[in-house]
């Protein structure tokens, strides 16, 4: 949600709940701030205020548990120059954590998901594959273990798992603040509707078609995901605190991409809006590239 207070001051909130992905309570809390922030530094905020904690468990759950989930919370804030506020805790049957994330920008650095113009070329600031290598995080701690063990090597599965964690906790802020450098069109966070799930979402408030034509994945999941029925290959999979798509023109890539490189953070371009033909859709290319990576 965003508000224009004044000539100076735009408001942006966001609210984001899911059950926990993973065991370590820190690390979750962390998944659940970066998670939380997401959708404010699409919006291009870089000033982050404040991330209120939103935790629903039950009454059986260790109380050390939930401290270290609010200090990964903390700690994350911590790292933006924020802070973790408060919040509101109460009884669940089954653990559900989230983040009410407020920051505070002027109104020209504000990026909609509705403003990608023909021509505009697409950026993606993360790998995809969260969904099926957090799968495997799961499936090697319970019964699955050997069924998965049959079809892949646990070193391999553990990789990509710690490449989805970093993914995770990884801060959209330095995205946000190239987006204000360079000036872009449009942005969305990619979560759970997943790559094409999001880009169509912009296709259609900005009614321009979306082409992707290359992906890239961490490395492994691809395989991982057919073999779990997940919707990677298609450009469904569901994501976890996931990257950002762009749009800006052609121009500005080589800058954006630099202001990145310059933090240490890879982006992909991997599509282009171009002028719909019929009602806006996103889709992918006939011919689309998987380009299997790392996340540092």
């Amino acid at each position: 949600m965003v508000r224009i207070v004044n000539d100076e001051v735009a408001v942006v909130e966001n609210v984001d709940i899911f059950t926990p992905i993973h065991d370590d309570p820190i690390i979750q809390g962390k998944i659940i701030a970066c998670n939380a922030t997401n959708d404010v530094f699409a919006m291009g905020v870089t000033n982050i205020l404040s991330l209120q904690a939103f935790l629903a468990y039950p009454d059986n759950l260790p109380e050390h548990i939930v401290a270290n989930v609010l200090k990964g919370m903390n700690s994350f804030m911590t790292d933006l120059g924020s802070k973790l506020s408060g919040g509101q805790t109460i009884t669940n049957p089954c653990p559900v954590f989230g983040g009410i994330a407020l920051g505070v920008t002027h109104p020209r650095n504000v990026v909609y998901s509705s403003g990608a113009h023909p021509g505009d070329i697409a950026v993606l600031t993360k790998p995809l594959g969260i969904q099926s290598a957090m799968r495997s995080y799961r499936d090697l701690k319970d019964e699955k273990r050997e069924m998965l063990l049959a079809e892949f090597d646990e070193l391999a599965l553990l990789r990509m798992q710690e490449n989805a964690v970093r993914i995770m906790t990884q801060s959209n802020f330095e995205v946000a603040q190239a987006m204000n450098k360079v000036g872009v069109n449009a942005a969305t966070d990619i979560t759970g509707f997943g790559l094409l799930g999001h880009a169509s979402n912009v296709s259609s408030l900005s009614g321009v078609d979306v082409v992707i034509n290359r992906v890239p994945v961490i490395k492994g999941t691809l395989e991982l995901a057919n073999f779990f029925g997940h919707k990677l290959s298609t450009g469904y999979g569901a994501e976890t605190a996931g990257g950002m798509l762009v749009f800006m023109e052609p121009e500005k890539v080589d800058q954006f991409q630099e202001l990145l490189a310059d933090q240490g953070l890879p982006c992909w371009t991997v599509g282009k809006a171009t002028k719909h033909d019929g009602s806006p859709r996103a889709t992918l290319a006939q011919d689309v590239q998987f380009i299997e990576t790392e996340f540092p």
